[in-house]
């Protein structure tokens, strides 16, 4: 370094005073109760009173699935009667009619819906 050389320059930022604007014309923030209490003011206005007479559909599927599980059952039998009866038609049968009658209720009474 040279004797003549200036040292070098240090920048730094001037530290500067920052004000608060709008503080005390602000609002405060609603609470939670407040929130649902308009929530259910408006609610209330937008709905009626009473909720309608809604009718209790019946519906005939309990009547289809007695005759849909007499049915495949029905075929399982007539096919033991017809096929040869060994150990491989037997445990086929029985896993037809256990997986037919098991998945027809599911199907009729969770899957589907009120028709």
């Amino acid at each position: 370094m040279d004797e003549a050389d200036p040292p070098p320059r240090k920048f730094i930022l001037k530290a500067k005073d920052f004000t608060r604007e709008n503080v005390p014309s602000t609002p405060p923030p609603p609470t939670v109760h407040e929130v649902l209490q308009a929530n259910l003011t408006v609610q209330k206005s937008v709905e009626p009173e009473v909720l309608p007479h809604l009718h209790d559909r019946r519906t005939k599927r309990r009547q289809d699935y007695w005759i849909t599980m007499l049915a495949g059952n029905l075929l399982a039998a007539g096919c033991a009667l017809l096929l040869p009866l060994n150990a491989d038609a037997i445990v086929g049968l029985l896993a037809f009619v256990a997986l037919f009658n098991l998945g027809l209720l599911w199907v009729m009474f969770q899957v589907m819906d009120k028709y």
